[in-house]
């Protein structure tokens, strides 16, 4: 299959190489807009530091750095722990259970530091900031009531996010216009494909019959009769 013969085949249905991945970018921009429910996502980050004032030598800083990375890792697990999301439910009044909630919600440590970030997603901007903040709040307070510490402070609060985070629509609008030269392609390929087999099928050798008259029919009998007699070694005339 030469490239000449694709480029021929492309340049027949032109119209539609232009048109089917419009087409189907705006299906793909409606549906991203209409029928897939957006994702929005905010978080809250918090901290751990020292909770004593006094000035201490710089090895028993770092020291303190060590103890407050590994104290992180627990207010994280209290984090997604039943006792914070029940009382998450119960003082914002949501009506989800907390299964529901724990599937909103990620809590995550950055790296190998002291910090703590609470993520939960919801399909309201609003809801899902609010919901990062109570979180926090909440987790400020039990950490307080169960382990009489007061070393963990909020760094940024959540903020309503001005774009959902699922469906990306500028990225399903591009894979749909990609989907739609795809397209194309292919059927300009299984055109020239077509082509070629029936190039093929014509170049073989055909037998055509073409109809005779009577008199080439008695000139045809004889000629036959004449060779016969002949190579019987029999005359002709005596048939």
């Amino acid at each position: 299959m030469r490239a000449k013969e694709v480029a021929k085949a492309l340049g027949e249905i032109k119209l539609a190489l232009l048109a089917v991945p419009i087409l189907a970018m705006i299906i793909s921009a409606v549906i991203s807009s209409t029928v897939l429910s957006p994702v929005f996502k905010a978080s809250t980050t918090l901290m751990v530091f020292k909770q004593s004032e006094v000035a201490v030598p710089y090895e028993v800083s770092i020291g303190t750095i060590t103890l407050n990375q590994k104290i992180v890792k627990t207010y994280a697990e209290l984090a997604r722990s039943t006792l914070i999301l029940e009382e998450v439910i119960k003082q914002n009044e949501l009506k989800m259970s907390i299964e529901d909630l724990r599937q909103k919600v990620n809590v995550e440590l950055l790296g190998d530091t002291e910090f703590l970030k609470i993520s939960v997603e919801s399909s309201n901007p609003t809801m899902s900031a609010m919901l990062a903040n109570s979180m926090a709040k909440v987790l400020l307070e039990k950490v307080a009531d169960i382990l009489n510490f007061d070393n963990l402070r909020v760094v940024d609060a959540a903020s309503p996010p001005s774009s959902p985070i699922w469906p990306n629509r500028n990225l399903n609008v591009l894979l749909a216009g990609i989907l739609g030269l795809v397209l194309v392609f292919g059927v300009a390929l299984f055109r020239t494909s077509l082509r070629n087999d029936s190039g093929e099928a014509s170049n073989v050798p055909q037998i055509i019959l073409h109809p005779i008259s009577p008199s080439q029919a008695v000139m045809y009998q004889s000629v036959k009769t004449n060779e016969t007699c002949k190579n019987s070694g029999q005359d002709p005339n005596q048939q």
